[in-house]
């Protein structure tokens, strides 16, 4: 059988188009998609992932459940046993030590000791029990410590693991809503984001400070992330979701500024340093997910596959290896999505690299092809040869 350049180069392309459905995350074969996890219909507001195995992701919806997948969200099962019906589940995290899954609702604090399998409410909180929950935070350096945000009483501590509880809100507005809390362990400062703007307390929610200045007015802060509760991250970057888009500062909050691109005309749900990269920013909005990779100055579309406008609430990186994206919405979404399909995008990227190696077989067989020219010349000798060999002059 010949092998001629076209059949080469389609060989080429037959090959890398297998390569890519059978290695979807890696160099230029990666999935390019986001991926429905299979949990339509349910308006996800918060995720968690286990702690010793990121393959088990946890779902919690304003509907009142709470949904669990111990393969990286390919199956879900429903575990919402001892949940009162009927509430919303605002915020889902694991304590310091991993073992523990909390969940803030709007019914009260619940805990779970076995994997979410039965829930249990954590013991009286405030006199109204029935107050909204809607923000946890941990000190990893003591483990007892929970920090809680509310709705209409501020900010609650225990440092016995739940069991008692106290208000911690001199210098907070009075009934001020909390919407997030972030603990940084490396500074020590604890930062709430409020409908109000920033607060942060340097001695662990004994008293707060506003940290305002820069901030659009009457801005709503949705989530405050310091870059350095990720391993290699910058001294004093903080980053801030607003109903007025994405602002940071480089001196603790002192100052903010708008990015590059800063989102101005969308809500910033949740911001969401990548651990794998300091420098590597996502952000949940209200027109999906997005992503920066210079720190918040500079915003693109993290892929396709996602409903257009689809606000997004909650991310986590969770599955094998911490080595796909989770992100909360009317559904649970994961990218790189594992069907092994072809965007537009990369099936664009896999023709130009056949085509360059067609190109490299092209520039090789005319290199070791003889110039024609030399070959007519050689044939004439070899004819002169022959004939006066045959004794004719």
């Amino acid at each position: 059988m010949r092998i001629t350049a076209p059949k080469v180069f389609l060989l080429l392309v037959m090959a890398m188009l297998c390569l890519s459905a059978c290695t979807p995350t890696s160099g230029i074969f990666a999935g390019g998609n986001w991926q429905s996890s299979g949990l339509p219909h349910q308006r996800i507001r918060t995720l968690a992932v286990g702690f010793n195995n990121p393959q088990n992701i946890f779902a919690g919806s304003s509907q009142g459940k709470v949904f669990a997948s111990i393969d990286g969200g390919q199956h879900w099962a429903e575990h919402s046993a001892g949940l009162p019906p009927t509430i919303s589940i605002n915020f889902l995290s694991f304590d310091a030590t991993g073992k523990k899954l909390y969940a803030a609702t709007d019914a009260g604090l619940f805990v779970s000791t076995g994997a979410a399998l039965h829930w249990l409410p954590v013991g009286k909180v405030t006199a109204d029990q029935s107050d909204n929950y809607t923000a946890l935070a941990f000190d990893l350096k003591a483990t007892q410590t929970i920090f809680a945000g509310t709705a209409s009483h501020g900010v609650l501590v225990s440092l016995d693991g739940g069991n008692t509880w106290s208000s911690i809100n001199k210098g907070l507005s009075p009934a001020t809503t909390i919407n997030a809390l972030t603990f940084d362990v490396l500074s020590g400062q604890l930062w709430a984001a409020t409908a109000s703007g920033i607060y942060r307390s340097d001695n662990r929610g004994g008293t707060w400070q506003t940290f305002n200045t820069g901030l659009a007015p009457s801005a709503v802060v949705n989530s405050v992330q310091p870059d350095t509760n990720v391993i290699g991250g910058t001294k004093g970057l903080i980053f801030a979701g607003t109903n007025h888009g994405f602002y940071f500062s480089q001196d603790y909050g002192a100052h903010w500024k708008t990015s590059l691109e800063p989102l101005v005309g969308t809500s910033v749900h949740v911001v969401y340093v990548d651990f794998h990269k300091p420098t590597t920013v996502f952000v949940g909005t209200d027109i999906g997910a997005l992503r920066s990779d210079d720190s918040g100055q500079n915003w693109g579309g993290v892929g396709p596959g996602m409903p257009k406008d689809q606000p997004v609430f909650s991310l986590a990186w969770g599955a094998s290896d911490y080595s796909q994206l989770f992100a909360a919405a009317d559904d649970v979404y994961l990218f790189p999505g594992t069907s092994g399909g072809l965007s537009l995008s990369r099936l664009v990227e896999l023709v130009i690299v056949a085509l360059f190696f067609y190109l490299l077989y092209r520039l090789a067989r005319r290199r070791r092809r003889p110039p024609k020219r030399d070959r007519t010349v050689e044939q004439a000798k070899e004819g002169e040869e022959r004939t006066e060999k045959d004794g004719v002059v």
